[in-house]
């Protein structure tokens, strides 16, 4: 069953969808396969890593935030993503334990710091505008994925983005 894993499903476009193999590797998870769950961690680390870098420039909090989605992972198993894809289920699991983890770790409310400036184009927003612009272009997840993702409404969306392009177009 598991080389039938590793199958790719084709959409209409031609690509390469991840969906079925990643929703299968999700069901085994359930089931306790821990080589599906190490499966799903070397297909989500370096999404995961990027995004938590986003909220902190703390590497040994990367690691450990990374640590703790995997382990909720495989706590929720199939039911993580039982309506709405796996993708957007991870990044909300990640969005959700990134966000308790860094206000646990004693930095200052997510939503008023400001990051410390670094090779990041979007160093100076703040981390939920930083978030949202990696959400849509460095992974590429739609408006609704996004309020999926933040526990948000479109509109919400909408208006943070806007505000980020705006403070982005001011500090250049």
């Amino acid at each position: 069953m598991a080389g039938s894993v590793m199958r790719f499903a084709r959409s209409p476009t031609g690509r390469q969808s991840s969906e079925e193999p990643e929703r299968a590797l999700l069901t085994l998870v359930s089931a306790g396969d821990r080589s599906a769950m190490e499966k799903l961690h070397v297909l989500y680390f370096a999404r995961l890593a990027n995004f938590f870098l986003q909220l902190t420039t703390k590497r040994d909090l990367v690691d450990d935030l990374i640590i703790d989605t995997m382990v909720e992972v495989w706590k929720k198993g199939a039911s993580l993503a039982a309506n709405i894809s796996v993708s957007v289920a991870m990044m909300r699991l990640a969005y959700s334990c990134g966000m308790k983890r860094i206000v646990e770790a004693g930095e200052t409310r997510p939503h008023l710091r400001r990051a410390i400036a670094d090779a990041d184009q979007h160093s100076n927003l703040p981390i939920e505008e930083r978030v949202l612009f990696h959400l849509v272009y460095a992974l590429g997840h739609s408006r609704s994925d996004i309020a999926c993702i933040m526990n948000i409404s479109c509109e919400c969306v909408d208006v943070l983005l806007d505000d980020a392009r705006r403070r982005r177009r001011l500090s250049q």
